[in-house]
This record gives C-alpha cells, structure tokens and sequence, in this order.
C-alpha cells in the first residue's frame, strides 16, 4: 500500500521526505499509532486493548493539532521559510517519524505490558519512551529547518508537557475498573495524575472480589 511504501521511504531517505504524499504519511504514522496501543493494551487486557487503541491516537494527535500553530509560529520567527505544502509534508513526516520509532518499540512495550502488574513502572516506561520518540523525530523536523533548530527544540518541549496534559484529560488509558467511565470528569494536572499513578498497583484480586480503583 501506498502508506507503507511511504512509510519505508521516509525511513531510508528522510531528507526527500517533501516529495512523499503527506495524506500517506499521516495515515501510516496513526497505524503505527494504533499498533503500539494494542500493546500497551495488554497491561490490563481484555477491553482495555480497545481503550488504549481509541486513547493513545487521540493523545498523540490531539496534542499535535494543539501544538501546530505554536510550531508554525516559533519557526517562522526563527526564519524557517515554510511553504503551506512543505509545512504539512514537514509535519506528516514528524508524524512518520514518530510513528516508525514506537512500532520498533512495541515489542518492548507488549512484553513489560504482559509481564508486571505496576501501573507506575508501566506508565514511566511509556513516558521514557515517549521522550526517546520526540527525541529523534525532533531531529527529523529540524533538518526541515536548520535555521530553527532552537525553536523546534522549544516546541518539543511544549509538546511534551501539552501530551502528558491531553493523557490526563482522556484518562483513564491502560487501566479502567468497571463501570468506569470512558472519560474522567474531574479536572486535574498530569503533575497530580502522576503522583496518584505512583501510588497505585495493579495487583490481583481474589475471584469475587471488586477490583482495585485506578487513578482518577
């Protein structure tokens, strides 16, 4: 498919990532998305698998389509020369990027998530490899734009601190007790959502017995 073909360009000769179908890009970046979800899924299993497939694209995007003017802006300050077309192409291969960097980390991902019942060390690993991932897809988009390379590196702080906020919002993501919401109402900082995930285990409960109560 066209997706995978551009997928697979990007990855062997990035510097051409501009004649490459942006649609596609972005379209095989949310698979790999979806993927890498379905592994971390498995921390708790079951519908969880689901949630993390609806939850982990929406983060990731969310928090891209929230950033995007800030990107735009900070570059073109920094005296990036965008064209609307080399912008998105600029964009879709950030996403690409990104995308291929947790698809090669997902067996990873799916063996810890099958293999521990800490929720803390779970959700820490994600973030390790989160920055890891903003890490060489930052280098992807500063090649798009050497003259701005110290302003993409300040947006891909902003980025980081806006997804850790957008999980917090959609939570919960790897575990859901039942007759839990989709979506938590209560407003919260990823700053508190994280100290309460530290403080919650997974742990097994006997046959009959209510489930312990995730973070909210």
């Amino acid at each position: 498919m066209n997706m995978f073909r551009s997928l697979d360009q990007l990855l062997r000769h990035p510097d051409e990532s501009q004649a490459l179908n942006p649609v596609a890009l972005l379209a095989g970046a949310i698979l790999c998305y979806v993927l890498y979800a379905v592994a971390a899924g498995f921390f708790q299993g079951g519908s969880a698998i689901a949630l993390a497939v609806l939850k982990v694209p929406l983060i990731i995007l969310g928090s891209l389509v929230l950033c995007v003017p800030s990107l735009y802006v900070f570059t073109a300050l920094s005296g990036a020369e965008y064209t609307p077309r080399s912008f998105a192409s600029a964009l879709a291969g950030f996403c690409g990027v990104a995308g291929l960097l947790l698809l090669a980390l997902m067996p990873v991902i799916w063996l810890f998530s099958v293999s521990t019942i800490s929720l803390s060390f779970v959700v820490w690993l994600h973030v390790m490899v989160w920055i890891v991932t903003l890490f060489f897809a930052s280098r992807f988009l500063a090649g798009t734009a050497p003259r701005a390379r110290g302003a993409i590196g300040v947006w891909l702080v902003l980025l980081f601190f806006v997804s850790l906020q957008m999980t917090t919002y959609v939570r919960p993501v790897l575990w859901r007790a039942e007759n839990e919401p989709l979506f938590a109402a209560e407003k919260q900082s990823f700053f508190g959502h994280l100290a309460d995930v530290t403080r919650w285990e997974a742990t097994p409960t006997p046959a009959g017995a209510a489930a312990p109560e995730p973070p909210r």
